[in-house]
């Protein structure tokens, strides 16, 4: 019974929960700059988060775009760049966030 309930589960992994096991994640509670290559898809909030900064690889203002100036985000909050672009610089004003490789 322990081993289908394990299979029934993993069936009812999400999107989210098998992009994070295989592409891996990166905690930031500072300020990082990633590059294209690093492929930052979006951003998983850790721990409640502010940012001072947020931009794609275009330099897009990700905060701006969608209204996120001086808001506080709550624990699992996803965030992500529009049009599928990448994300490129990540600066945590306080709490912590996940950065996931896409």
């Amino acid at each position: 019974m322990a081993t289908q309930d394990v299979k029934y589960q993993h069936k009812k992994m999400t999107t989210t929960e098998l992009q994070l096991s295989r592409n891996g994640q990166k905690c930031v509670t500072g300020d990082v700059t990633f590059t294209a290559s690093d492929k930052v898809a979006y951003i998983v909030v850790n721990a409640d988060a502010t940012f001072s900064n947020l931009t794609d690889q275009s330099d897009n203002n990700i905060l701006t775009e969608s209204a996120l100036g001086g808001v506080t985000l709550s624990t699992g909050m996803i965030i992500s760049a529009k049009n599928g672009g990448m994300i490129k610089r990540v600066n945590v004003s306080s709490g912590s966030v996940l950065a996931i490789f896409g």
